[in-house]
């Protein structure tokens, strides 16, 4: 795709974020809020992670605009701390519910707070940032299981692909690259993040090269296989940049996610999977994704409502405000280029 491409990715994107502006977002400061439309309820926090997400990346194309074209900053900058203040509404203890007034608090549900968290600094350079992811992670530590697994909520017995993938990216990126990090935090950080990359390529795996959901507790495996599990696998090995990873990251790109797992993947988990080879491409040095952009093409043309929100998709749920913000996140990214991709989480 061409920079003109990139710049019509770059007008749907914010067209998509406006159009969910107006079908689902309410209140301001202290009181704003996302809410699935005709609704005013507040979405849970799995949600509100990806509206943050998608902020975040809005943010790094409206800067990669202003770079470009100094007189055209983009449509405007949104306010990401607005939105992590109307995440407060969550919050329990350094972690946050998934929603209220009787939540549980997933570990992976957090720890993807906590990417945003280490996404925007890493976009930013902002410290505050930092802070955020770090207090997110160590809640999220208190999930790791002996076996280096991360549980998928507080008091539960599985151990999942999604909290644990998640949590090794978290404590990775928070290992490598979070700036005065006591070296005791960050020695944990990197331990921890070993530990649960190393249960997501053992019992996890499956002999396909394909990520498996979950172990029961009884130590059986839940083999079924989603976009997003691919992903953090996917990121833990490209983030590593080593040689012995080098046999892994293939196989993850070689394998990728076969046309009918694909087809049944809700846009939010085909989205994560997207944005993880968007980063693994900016490493090899990569300007062009073309799969991204076909992908994308296939949404924008068959999945949108009058009212320019994403209905027509494959759904995570009932709901709209997922998959809506993860698809838009995607097409700012996209039309970011490669400057913002190596930063995504």
């Amino acid at each position: 795709m061409g920079d003109a491409s990139r710049g019509a990715w770059a007008d749907r994107a914010w067209a998509s974020w406006e159009a969910f502006g107006r079908a689902c977002v309410a209140g301001r400061g202290s009181g704003l809020r996302a809410h699935e439309p005709g609704s005013r309820r507040r979405v849970a926090a799995w949600p509100l992670s990806q509206v943050l997400w998608c902020a975040s990346t809005l943010n790094a194309l409206a800067a990669a605009s202003g770079a470009k074209n100094p007189g055209d900053p983009g449509r405007h900058t949104i306010d990401v701390d607005a939105w992590w203040l109307a995440l407060q509404w969550y919050r329990s203890g350094q972690g946050y519910v998934d929603h209220r007034p009787r939540g549980q608090r997933y570990y992976d549900d957090n720890a993807w707070l906590g990417l945003v968290a280490a996404q925007q600094a890493l976009l930013t350079g902002a410290e505050r940032w930092w802070a955020r992811a770090g207090q997110v992670a160590r809640f999220v530590a208190e999930g790791t299981t002996e076996s280096g697994a991360v549980c998928w909520v507080e008091g539960g017995d599985t151990l999942n692909a999604c909290s644990t993938g998640s949590a090794a990216v978290l404590f990775d990126a928070l290992a490598r690259q979070a700036p005065g990090l006591p070296p005791a935090d960050r020695a944990r950080f990197a331990a921890q993040a070993h530990a649960a990359r190393a249960f997501l390529q053992g019992p996890l795996l499956r002999s396909d090269g394909l990520v498996a959901d979950h172990v029961r507790p009884d130590g059986t495996v839940e083999p079924s296989v989603w976009a997003y599990n691919q992903a953090l696998l996917l990121h833990v090995e490209s983030r590593r940049g080593e040689d012995e990873a080098a046999a892994t990251v293939a196989a993850a790109v070689e394998h990728g996610m076969p046309a009918p797992v694909m087809a049944r993947q809700p846009a939010v988990f085909a989205c994560i999977w997207w944005r993880a080879l968007l980063a693994h491409r900016a490493r090899e040095g990569a300007t062009r994704v073309p799969e991204v952009a076909q992908y994308l093409q296939l949404a924008w043309d068959r999945g949108r409502d009058a009212r320019g929100l994403f209905r027509g998709v494959t759904r995570y749920d009932a709901g709209v405000v997922l998959d809506h913000v993860s698809l838009t996140g995607l097409m700012a990214a996209y039309a970011a280029g490669p400057s913002a991709w190596e930063s995504l989480l």
